[in-house]
């Protein structure tokens, strides 16, 4: 195989990475243990949990958009997104500590204070981690304008990022049990850990931002709007994804259809660790059958496994743990890919339309994120609402009804079929672009690029 010339050293990459791991860690240690936080720690019922979720997201399709637009027109010294992604690595750190602070303190006020508190916190959280998503990922377009080198880079952030998933899904939980349950100071130490590997995108080099004038609220409104495999993929993805109920459900899987709080580790760890076997496999996939049939082939087999493993039941949690790693290959695909596809958008949108916007691409991109762990926490919460629910307050332990454990396994499993084959099809009838397309639309990118003078190409070995 002939050897790829890369713009970035390996170092400046290996850099960028290790901001995804720590951001990452937050990620998941939110994602994963917020609900479970809720209910048991602060006594929230499942139905006002959803709740919280959903106010959140609809807050975030204002919020967002308002964010990446402010991003995009910005004009600072240091850079289009380095300053934004500078200041907020230690924000979105310090926001994470505000949502498991004072939990048991919380838990002795009157169910409205908790429930303000707890969407407050949680708001504001989702606001700082858009300004720390959007200008990180899109960082990726302007390091390089190698196609391929780009993909590479892109599949490794995820495995930066799988490596912060794998930290805080087994390290939390080994961690809230050492300290008995302190919430808080769990959340400082995860938080100061994520902090200091954040830190390293400083070393990151924007060189080829594009020179053009500060767009208006109306062209960049039209950027996304006009952009319809842009939105289109948005939205498979958003039912893909929000399918997606383990990372809400898994500990109460373990604790409630499995009997045994301490298989949460190891259960996340099944669904995600092998996902890592994704990072090399994707710039492969891409070469030999394109991004689309990459993207669609992962897809499908979630499908498949996920229906599987409903039929076959959880009479044995090794088969189940079988399963949940050969799924969670195809699930690291169909989380590599996004950045992959939306970076296609982005070229796609400026040769047919002059402009460039990575921010509010990407923006959008942390909005289905979000949108897609919203869903994913309000359905499945919203679910087990319904079919009888028991919260808890002060960590203590609630025997949940047959329903409810019946209820949890349908969602973690089924539900994740029925939502992945309803964004598999919308995505294969939407979505177009192929390199070929790009190639043949008439504007060459490289003569519109602001290359800085001073860097030097390596060969990657």
């Amino acid at each position: 195989m002939s050897k790829l010339q890369y713009e970035t050293s390996r170092h400046e990459r290996l850099s960028y990475y290790t901001f995804f791991t720590g951001q990452n860690i937050i990620y998941m240690f939110v994602t994963i243990f917020l609900s479970m936080y809720y209910t048991s720690v602060l006594g929230l019922s499942a139905g006002a949990v959803g709740l919280i979720f959903l106010v959140a997201r609809v807050w975030d399709a204002i919020n967002d958009p308002m964010l990446s637009i402010l991003i995009e027109r910005s004009r600072f010294k240091g850079g289009k997104f380095k300053p934004w992604i500078n200041a907020i690595t230690w924000a979105v750190p310090l926001a994470t500590v505000l949502i498991f602070a004072f939990g048991d303190q919380i838990a002795q006020l009157p169910m409205g204070v908790r429930i303000a508190y707890a969407g407050i916190t949680y708001i504001l959280w989702g606001m700082l981690y858009t300004i720390s998503d959007a200008p990180a990922y899109a960082m990726g377009t302007v390091m390089t304008i190698n196609k391929s080198e780009r993909n590479t880079i892109y599949s490794y952030v995820r495995f930066g990022g799988f490596a912060g998933m794998i930290i805080a899904m087994v390290g939390a939980p080994m961690l809230v049990e050492k300290l008995g349950g302190q919430w808080m100071m769990s959340a400082i130490i995860m938080s100061i850990i994520a902090m200091l590997l954040m830190m390293t995108i400083r070393k990151v080099k924007e060189r080829h931002v594009v020179d053009q004038a500060v767009p208006s609220f109306r062209q960049i409104l039209f950027a996304v709007s006009g952009n319809k495999y842009l939105l289109l993929f948005l939205v498979s993805y958003v039912f893909i994804g929000g399918a997606n109920f383990a990372f809400t459900l898994m500990p109460f899987i373990a604790r409630d259809v499995f009997n045994d709080s301490a298989l949460t580790s190891l259960l996340l760890f099944s669904i995600i660790g092998p996902a890592m076997l994704a990072s090399p496999l994707v710039p492969v996939s891409i070469k030999y059958f394109g991004k689309i049939a990459t993207f669609a082939g992962a897809t499908f087999t979630l499908c498949v496994l996920s229906l599987i493993t409903w039929i076959v039941g959880y009479a044995s949690l090794e088969t189940f743990i079988v399963l949940n790693m050969l799924k969670a290959i195809a699930l690291g695909v169909t989380l590599i890919m996004p950045n992959i596809l939306i970076a296609d958008c982005i070229e796609y949108n400026y040769k047919k339309c002059g402009q460039r916007l990575e921010a509010i691409a990407f923006a959008t991109q942390t909005f289905s994120n979000k949108a897609t762990m919203a869903v994913g926490g309000a359905v499945a919460m919203g679910y087990l609402a319904l079919v009888g629910f028991v919260q808890s307050t002060g960590g203590v332990v609630v025997q949940q009804p047959p329903q409810v454990v019946e209820g949890m396994w349908d969602v973690l499993n089924l539900g994740h079929a029925i939502g992945a084959a309803i964004g598999l099809a919308i995505f294969l009838l939407g979505y177009k672009i192929t390199d070929s397309m790009l190639a043949n639309l008439k504007q060459d990118i490289a003569l519109a690029t602001k290359s800085v003078p001073e860097h030097t190409s390596i060969v990657a070995k």
